[in-house]
């Protein structure tokens, strides 16, 4: 890293140094990409939520506090469950469950007939998203070189919470009626870009072979 005539770190020289390696690693970068789109997802559905269930569906804004505790328990069971089938089943299979699943509930989102339908699949939705966490966080862990750790985690956190701000300016400029067409538009590109992302990485050495180490799990 370039150091500044202090002794310090150069103005972004630890993002150029996170950018050069993320490059350097095409599985992990694969994955932040899928990843990120479906953030976009999440973050929609997060902002829209409130609205589809007091203007679509006609319930009070408790019912959008409970779909979302629903949900948070089935994130948790979804994410113990990934992590006691890694070894198991491996990375790559952990992941592509989990994005067949997570594109299969946002494509049927915007269709729901009914409050407790669309409970039923944004819960679905964010337990297989949390599966996809899990694949996330354990390639990074063992494919990052330690000396560019760092920089590279900032650089991904940076990536994967871009979308959230795009997902509130796409929201501020649909008309409520519309709310449900921009849903499936974007669950759309959400399962596209997990297929393509998941069909390149299906031979990847990096997913194929790598495993949890004890250590790692907890």
């Amino acid at each position: 890293m370039r150091a500044t005539r202090h002794g310090g770190p150069a103005p972004g020289g630890g993002l150029r140094e996170g950018w050069k390696t993320l490059r350097s690693l095409p599985s992990l970068r694969r994955l932040v990409t899928g990843l990120a789109c479906s953030n976009l997802m999440l973050a929609l559905l997060q902002s829209a939520t409130p609205i589809l269930v007091e203007d679509h569906f006609g319930r009070s804004p408790a019912a959008a506090g409970a779909l979302w505790s629903i949900a948070a328990a089935a994130t948790l069971v979804a994410v113990a469950c990934c992590r006691a089938g890694l070894d198991r089943l491996g990375l790559w299979r952990v992941g592509a469950i989990s994005a067949t699943v997570a594109s299969a509930a946002c494509l049927a989102v915007s269709q729901a007939p009914s409050y407790t339908g669309y409970v039923a699949l944004v819960a679905l939705f964010m337990a297989a998203d949390g599966g996809l966490t899990v694949v996330l966080r354990t390639l990074r862990s063992q494919v990052i070189p330690p000396a560019a750790f760092g920089t590279t985690l900032s650089l991904t956190i940076l990536l994967l919470l871009l979308p959230f701000p795009v997902a509130g300016l796409l929201l501020a400029l649909t008309p409520p009626p519309y709310l449900n067409g921009l849903i499936g538009a974007c669950a759309l590109v959400q399962a596209l870009i997990l297929l393509v992302t998941f069909l390149r990485l299906r031979n990847d050495p990096m997913l194929r072979t790598t495993t949890v180490p004890a250590h790692r799990k907890t």
